[in-house]
């Protein structure tokens, strides 16, 4: 008989993450569920495990426990952090902590939500930023590293973000538009993108593992 696995889901309340913790709820192949964030999920469930942290009490929240998979789906919006060093610290510092925590109490496989376009060395903040984390994730060292990078994600999200909410709206047109090599710039669901993050995790594939918008909506 398959063993059970045990997944930590960071950023739980969010718009991919929520989604992602319900499926696991629903998976036969997970017998536990610990959900990290500052505001909790709304879901009832024997599997799950509800972890009330930030990025300033994680660490002592989560030392002890052991899980199979880490799907870290957290993010912030300059919005809510438009002080750039609080916004790294957030994007960056939090998963990498996260991580650096779990791969040392035996995480063997990581799902990681990052951006179309990240790069490194990017002359934009944002795109630098989601380069920078997926490098120091990869620097980890996980026997298996998945790696997102969506479009626009179509959904419904619990705060109000305009241009995103106009963005969406006008995304069926722009979706016409993109053919050819501009395929991965059309919108993907949430929900294709959180699939599509289980069934790899479930593949058990070692190695780097990188998916664009179109190979994401395969895998979904």
């Amino acid at each position: 008989m398959e063993d059970k696995l045990t997944a930590l889901v960071l950023g739980a309340n969010g718009l991919i993450g929520e989604i992602i913790v319900d499926l696991l709820l629903k998976n036969d192949k997970y017998n536990m569920v610990f959900a990290v964030s500052r505001k909790g999920v709304n879901k009832e469930s024997p599997k799950l495990v509800q972890i009330f942290a930030d990025m300033h009490n994680v660490e002592e929240k989560i030392k002890d426990i052991r899980v199979d998979v880490l799907f870290s789906c957290i993010g912030s919006t300059q919005a809510k952090s438009p002080n750039k060093d609080e916004y790294y610290k957030i994007d960056h510092d939090y998963p990498i902590l996260v991580s650096t925590l779990l791969k040392k109490n035996g995480c063997n496989a990581v799902c990681l939500v990052s951006s179309i376009g990240a790069n490194a060395q990017s002359k934009n903040f944002y795109l630098r930023l989601k380069g920078q984390v997926e490098q120091s994730i990869m620097a980890l060292g996980f026997e298996s590293t998945y790696i997102f990078r969506p479009s626009l994600l179509m959904g419904k999200r619990k705060e109000h973000r305009l241009l995103e909410t106009v963005t969406q709206k006008l995304s069926p047109l722009f979706n016409m538009l993109m053919i050819g090599p501009w395929r991965n710039f059309k919108s993907i669901s949430a929900e294709s993108v959180a699939r599509a993050m289980i069934h790899t995790a479930s593949l058990r594939t070692s190695g780097v593992h990188i998916y664009q918008t179109e190979e994401i909506k395969k895998l979904a």
